[in-house]
């Protein structure tokens, strides 16, 4: 039943706020991006990337999201995600969690809206989810959003410049580790054939 809820409460904010943008709602000069926006991480290592909105005007309030976050699923495999605590406690039903979560190969939704009637305590730059990567396999993974639906308080679309992050996945340190103790056992025994 939260489910089927949960899916209605995203289509109504989509709804909304496509219509609000359709309207002509003002432009901000508000940013999403990815934290930190390059990084690298050892094959079967894990990496937190947070997703940041900056940038926002005084008196505007971020009060919905709805973005898919899109990977290289051959380089980095998403095992979680928490939404931040600016738009509400999702626990305290101060917001509801309505992401689809993976939505194909590479790519995760992430949707949140706030029920809470003011929302004057957010800063102007704040983390909107934090996700929790591990690397499968050696390579360069670039992030990037798409699909971005951003609301004010209001319900009115907010307009966003979006930026990437590029993570790469180099291998473990253990086999570099284990060729150069072979080097050394080998530079040992050749030394002691020489004595």
């Amino acid at each position: 039943m939260f489910n089927i809820i949960c899916k209605q409460a995203r289509k109504a904010l989509t709804a909304a706020l496509l219509a609000a943008s359709a309207i002509g709602a003002p432009a901000m000069a508000t940013t999403l991006s990815f934290t930190p926006a390059a990084g690298n991480v050892t094959v079967g290592g894990n990496v937190a990337i947070d997703v940041r909105v900056s940038g926002l005007a005084a008196g505007v309030d971020v009060g919905a999201f709805d973005f898919s976050v899109l990977f290289d699923s051959a380089v980095l495999n998403l095992t979680g995600y928490n939404l931040g605590a600016t738009l509400g406690d999702l626990s305290a039903v101060e917001a509801l969690d309505v992401s689809a979560g993976s939505t194909g190969a590479g790519k995760f939704n992430l949707a949140e809206i706030s029920l809470l009637s003011d929302l004057a305590f957010q800063q102007d730059s704040f983390t909107l989810a934090t996700l929790y990567f591990t690397a499968i396999a050696s390579g360069n993974a670039a992030l990037s959003l798409g699909d971005v639906v951003l609301g004010d308080a209001f319900g009115n679309a907010l307009a966003a410049d979006l930026g990437g992050a590029a993570v790469s996945a180099v291998p473990e340190p253990q086999a570099l580790l284990l060729f150069i103790s072979g080097l050394a056992l080998l530079g040992a025994v050749r030394r002691q054939r020489k004595q």
